[in-house]
């Protein structure tokens, strides 16, 4: 007998046995589920890994037929295999504005509890603003703006960085809102401005296949564009941590509570930010 009917026979005596009902259960399922123990569990784990990769998907078919992954299927409609195979066969433009999507909520994902660690609470007002996230650790709110690493095909785009004042070469981000339009006084409202957030935190996804990396400068070192309140489209991204660049969060909010000088990228030189070596136990 094959061992994916060794898991259906365990199932049905799972549901039907009143033996199931040990003395130290763990609830499954909803209102009404039988409890299980976890010697139960184990055994159907070790069901499952006998069984073949058809068995298995045929198993994981009945069990998404009764499980949702996301609420999100609620509200569009549709289940989750149909959303990612929209997003698989979208256009290029489509795709790119996904992983910007992605790359926001990475920072939600893996940022904000780790630095949650050190203080630091999720203080994001509801509503549209020029910052993805507002961040206080007790000294006052920072506001980031989450981007993503600029990319060519899946390859990241580098740059020579001597243009920007940078040994070496650069990697590239986009600072501009997807939509544009102009405002009252004919201002171009596509274009970020100096002040409407502290922190550009850049999802370097891109370079290192990992969602979880992330590099920081402060919105008003970066590049100003074709008016002195406007910052550049195109920013150059550090390659290594120096002084515009860091990998950690609280050394940029650390830079936003110092004074700098006006010091700015293209017109000051970076220094390279040297770690303390780990000392031989």
């Amino acid at each position: 007998m094959v061992a994916c009917e060794h898991l259906k026979l365990a199932e049905e005596r799972l549901w039907l046995e009143p033996m199931c009902r040990r003395s130290s259960p763990t609830r499954r399922g909803g209102p009404g589920a039988y409890l299980v123990s976890d010697k139960d569990v184990e055994l159907i784990r070790e069901l499952m890994a006998k069984c073949s990769f058809d068995e298995r998907a045929a198993l994981f078919r009945e069990l998404r037929a009764a499980h949702q992954i996301h609420e999100f299927e609620a509200v569009i409609g549709a289940p989750a295999e149909m959303i990612l195979e929209a997003v698989h066969r979208a256009p290029e433009l489509t795709r790119r504005m996904l992983r910007g999507v992605i790359a926001d909520a990475s920072f939600r994902t893996y940022v904000v509890p780790v630095i949650a660690g050190s203080g630091w609470r999720d203080v994001t007002p509801v509503g549209n603003f020029a910052f993805d996230y507002k961040m206080d650790d007790g000294s006052g709110p920072v506001g980031v703006q989450v981007k993503l690493q600029r990319s060519v095909r899946g390859s990241p785009v580098v740059r020579d960085g001597k243009r920007y004042g940078f040994d070496g070469e650069v990697f590239l981000t986009e600072t501009q809102r997807s939509r544009t339009g102009t405002d009252g006084a004919d201002r171009m409202t596509r274009p970020y401005r100096y002040g409407e957030f502290d922190v550009l935190a850049v999802s370097m996804q891109p370079s290192t296949g990992r969602w979880d990396r992330f590099f920081y400068t402060l919105g008003r070192w970066l590049l100003p564009g074709k008016r002195a309140d406007e910052l550049a489209t195109l920013q150059p991204v550090s390659k290594v941590s120096n002084s515009f660049w860091t990998d950690d969060f609280i050394v940029a909010a650390r830079w936003l509570r110092s004074e700098d000088d006006g010091k700015r990228i293209g017109t000051t030189v970076p220094e390279l930010v040297s770690r303390p070596s780990k000392r031989k136990k």
